[in-house]
């Protein structure tokens, strides 16, 4: 598994789990810390969980998405 794959993964997983509610900031520095990732494996998972509905992104990062029960039930 990729590191950009290791990182997609395990913040799905938290934002589902709700251990990373909505609403809730997220900063490339805390996740590469967290995961021991670089950047740019970061920023291309954040990407590909954008896509997903999971996290927005805004003017200085990135924001967990509000998740209704319906989306969550499609996702997991």
């Amino acid at each position: 598994m990729s590191q950009m794959q290791n990182v997609e993964k395990q913040l799905r997983e938290m934002i589902l789990g709700l251990e990373i509610g909505p609403g809730e900031r997220l900063t490339e520095r805390w996740i590469e810390s967290r995961f021991g990732a670089s950047r740019t494996p970061v920023r291309a998972a954040l990407l590909r969980l954008e896509t997903e509905g999971l996290v927005c992104r805004d003017g200085r990062g990135w924001t967990v998405s509000p998740i209704n029960l319906a989306e969550l039930e499609q996702i997991a």
